[in-house]
């Protein structure tokens, strides 16, 4: 492995700024190594050297424009990357340019805030943060769409009900999820303290008078629960939280082995208006290789029950870079979704994190691949009439590339703007759930994540609720 050593002496923060650079030449931190890097802060500009068996390489001054932990994170990196370009010889892809954030709209948000237009914006992040331009159109449509959806100045909240439980465990996935519980008294047992996790938040709901206008139930895989218990989790939700701000009720059923006529008649029944069910891919081969316990057959039999029932948004996601999948398959899987008519497509790149079983494992599609394979999802998108209007990224994501939610004009998901932006309030029930305040400069968060592991949380419930509590206090 190749490393480099860091010197400096500045009073700045370079943890994350420098090893994400340095990373994109396959070097990493370390406390001694053949290369040394040392940061510079001469005359309000930014410098970086790199020092090899005698030889010496000097960026260009990165101009900083304010000692702010952002301008300082973009100058040092355009520094270092500068740096490791002239050393190696190697000019490397950077599909996002130098943000390496899982949140770039954040970024986009607050340009604008700070008084750039939208008509200069795309020029901006280009030059500023080297954006390919295609990326950089991308990031201002959507904050442009989003600004409009969900206004900054309604201070809309969300409300997010987390169900740790699934049929199976996905070979990519690194959710702390465990396998749902056969027997009925568990999973009650389990409800029991979701329902007073749900107290706790009406109270506060009572306390702070916000304006609540999404409620999402994730997980997980909420109907991987007995019908009954699904069933009572969806009652419990009803009555206590969907008030009449709420425009948009939205439940995850993304998994088919586990959807059945009586969980779609509950969500029915309580008012539910979005709906995800998702197949991942098109090809059997492959949710096999992966641990799901579905066939294609079997997404077939539940999309069509729910594009029969009255909930009137259906969300459908694919992942590209799935183990075996070529382009071909990809392209297949795409058409196959498009045929379907979905309200909202969410296209999404694989992603290996460290607690996943792919985690380390060669994924046989090239980035070059995956790249194509994103824009083929922006044309199958657009052909059938949908624009983006949210992204997110993640860390080991293949090609770092990017997550897309695409939508038909009118169905997009108010939730999915509210906690990927982070400018509006949301509140998490249940384990791995997080509650999200933001600051009044809308770029700044207060946040509490309750615990992944089950038994801690069910055993702090309350204790976690004054936790809760007390951010809205601060």
């Amino acid at each position: 492995m190749k490393t480099y050593c860091l010197k400096h002496n500045l009073e700045f923060d370079l943890t994350r700024s420098v090893p994400d650079m340095a990373a994109l030449f396959a070097y990493y931190p370390a406390d001694e190594a053949e290369v040394v890097l040392r940061v510079e802060y001469i005359n309000e500009a930014f410098i970086a050297i790199l020092e090899k068996e005698g030889l010496v390489w000097k960026s260009a001054p990165v101009i900083c424009e304010a000692p702010v932990s952002g301008e300082v994170s973009r100058s040092v990196k355009l520094a270092v990357l500068d740096a490791f370009t002239q050393m190696t010889g190697q000019s490397v892809e950077l599909p996002w340019g130098i943000l390496t954030g899982v949140r770039p709209g954040k970024l986009a948000h607050k340009i604008v805030d700070a008084g750039t237009s939208f008509a200069i914006l795309p020029s901006y992040l280009q030059n500023k943060y080297l954006l390919p331009e295609e990326q950089a159109r991308l990031l201002t449509n959507i904050c442009k769409l989003q600004k409009q959806l969900v206004p900054d100045e309604k201070k809309e909240a969300g409300i997010y009900i987390g169900i740790p439980f699934c049929p199976s465990k996905c070979s990519y996935c690194s959710f702390p999820s465990g396998i749902v519980p056969k027997d009925e008294e568990s999973q009650q047992n389990f409800l029991n303290f979701i329902e007073q996790d749900i107290k706790n938040v009406v109270k506060l709901l009572g306390v702070h008078s916000l304006n609540v206008t999404s409620l999402y139930i994730g997980g997980g895989t909420p109907t991987s629960l007995s019908e009954g218990a699904f069933t009572r989790l969806l009652q419990m939700a009803a009555d206590n939280l969907l008030l009449p701000s709420i425009r948009e009720f939205t439940v995850e059923a993304g998994r088919p082995d586990c959807f059945t006529q009586g969980k779609l008649d509950a969500m029915e029944a309580v008012g539910v208006n979005r709906i995800s069910v998702n197949p991942q891919t098109f090809h059997d081969k492959t949710l096999k290789l992966i641990g799901r316990a579905h066939t294609i057959e079997d997404f077939y039999r539940a999309y069509e029950m729910t594009a029969k029932s009255k909930i009137p948004v259906i969300n459908t996601d694919l992942i590209i870079g799935l183990p075996g999948e070529s382009e071909e398959d990809i392209a297949f899987s795409l058409q196959k979704a498009a045929e379907l008519k979905p309200h909202n497509l969410t296209v999404h790149t694989l992603t290996l994190k460290r607690d996943s079983a792919l985690f380390g494992s060669q994924i046989g599609l090239p980035a070059e691949s995956a790249a194509r394979m994103v824009r083929k999802g922006q044309e199958v998108a657009a052909e059938m009439g949908m624009h983006p209007y949210y992204l997110y990224r993640q860390h080991y994501m293949l090609g770092h590339l990017a997550n897309i939610g695409y939508a038909l004009p009118g169905t997009e998901s108010i939730y999915n703007v509210q906690m990927m932006e982070e400018r509006h309030t949301v509140i998490g029930i249940g384990p791995s759930s997080a509650t999200k305040l933001p600051h009044a400069d809308g770029h700044h968060i207060s946040r509490l994540s309750m615990p992944k592991n089950i038994f801690t949380y069910t055993s702090n419930i309350q204790q976690l609720g004054e936790k809760r509590r007390l951010l809205f206090e601060e």
